[in-house]
């Protein structure tokens, strides 16, 4: 345990500059008794996985951290199937499977935690292999009531099935998780198209991306530029047939290069010239991430509608960004688990930074971010809950456009599994 005045290590800064009550690292009966009891609604225990997210540390809070205790990693080569604690960070993951030439859909950064795979898990290779949440095999940890669980896919019983479907996509809420098992996939060679272009050029590629074989995404991020990566998985010779025609018409976007990898690992996205994903010391920051379906004959009005937002925005820190979905995340049931948007092609997200100790900044920045998520509403009317906002004014229309049909029963799930609201609120 630390003490108040030690800070927590974490990638994300608001959470490193937290004045936290206590910080805790294993999860044993003191964390459900007395001892850590909390003192008035307010309170609740913050989690931190790999702590990239503004929700690990608050001040006045109690932490735990994962990431000491619950590091664990296993690979069963006979099941493909590797164990990992809830302290596990992704980099670490993908490191691990490269020696084994696995892989796993993880994101375009390599800094989260389980969180990321918990909250859904979106990937440049979803299309083709599902979110993080469709390749989870079992579950243990413990409900917020401090009921140990250990839940497996192929054997859940008919009272397991909703707190197993309720974990995937919604665990924050009800559960501390120590242990995944998940799918694991054979390495293949991958492709990269990368570059700057321009708004005309952006449209074209989103229109292209909207009719993409499954082994393709598109990832851009709109900054004081644009910048595009194409993804492509060469997995066997109709991919490299079907990702060279895609080549072919890419040919007259002449800024933009192919670069080739062994595997997914060995990817690293977005340039540093961008100056966008360097952890700066001074900024605090916000993100909140949307969810919607294809563009189609919408796709000039969206450009438009983003230049408006790029060119309001506050400082150069802040940008917008998206990722393609689709394929195979499509393919599973609206009940398989509480990421509930299925039809989603795309997920963009908006983040918001300013300088930490400027409070005017930062009301300034925040306004920026929710008149730019309102303008983007009418393309992308969903929400994807990768980041708790509990401290934010959004927090109760995030979540019911996170959950929506099931947000009751998730609400019926929270007061079963965590009663007493040790964990974050809906």
């Amino acid at each position: 345990m630390k003490n108040n005045n030690n800070l927590l290590e974490v990638p994300n800064i608001n959470s490193r500059d937290a004045q936290i009550k206590n910080l805790i690292y294993k999860v044993d009966d003191n964390l459900f008794n007395s001892h850590y009891k909390l003192t008035s609604k307010s309170e609740y225990l913050c989690v931190c996985s790999g702590g990239t997210t503004s929700s690990c540390a608050k001040n006045g809070l109690i932490t735990l951290d994962l990431r000491k205790e619950y590091n664990q990693i296993h690979l069963d080569k006979e099941k493909n199937l590797i164990k990992i604690g809830g302290g596990v960070i992704m980099k670490d993951l993908m490191n691990y499977l490269e020696k084994h030439n696995k892989t796993f859909p993880t994101g375009l950064s390599k800094l989260p935690g389980a969180g990321y795979i918990l909250t859904g898990g979106i990937s440049p290779m979803s299309r083709r292999y599902g979110l993080a949440i469709d390749n989870i095999a079992s579950i243990k940890g413990y409900l917020g009531n401090g009921t140990f669980i250990s839940l497996e896919q192929k054997s859940l019983n008919s009272a397991q099935k909703l707190i197993w479907e309720g974990l995937k996509g919604a665990a924050p809420f009800l559960a501390i998780i120590t242990e995944i098992s998940l799918k694991t996939f054979q390495s293949h060679p991958i492709q990269i198209i990368e570059g700057f272009v321009d708004e005309n050029e952006l449209s074209k590629i989103i229109n292209m991306a909207e009719g993409f074989p499954e082994n393709l995404s598109l990832q851009w991020i709109y900054a004081e530029k644009i910048y595009i990566y194409i993804f492509a998985e060469i997995k066997n010779d109709l991919d490299n047939k079907i990702t060279k025609i895609y080549l072919k018409k890419l040919e007259n976007f002449t800024s933009l290069k192919i670069k080739k990898y062994e595997n997914y690992n060995q990817i690293n996205f977005f340039p540093k010239e961008l100056d966008l994903f360097e952890l700066n010391k001074n900024n605090h920051s916000e993100v909140i991430s949307l969810l919607g379906g294809d563009l189609k004959d919408d796709i000039q009005i969206f450009i438009k509608c983003m230049n408006e937002i790029i060119q309001d925005k506050p400082n150069n820190s802040c940008y917008v960004a998206s990722q393609q979905l689709g394929g195979k995340t499509k393919d599973f049931e609206y009940k398989s688990s509480f990421f509930i948007h299925r039809a989603s092609t795309w997920k963009p997200w908006i983040y918001a930074s300013w300088k930490k100790d400027d409070l005017k900044e930062k009301e300034i920045v925040l306004k920026w971010m929710n008149e730019s998520w309102g303008k983007l509403k009418i393309f992308f009317p969903k929400i994807h809950l990768a980041q708790i906002h509990n401290h934010l004014n959004s927090h109760e229309e995030e979540v019911d456009l996170s959950f929506g049909k099931r947000l009751s029963e998730l609400k019926t799930l929270k007061n079963i599994c965590d009663p007493e609201s040790i964990l974050p609120p809906l």
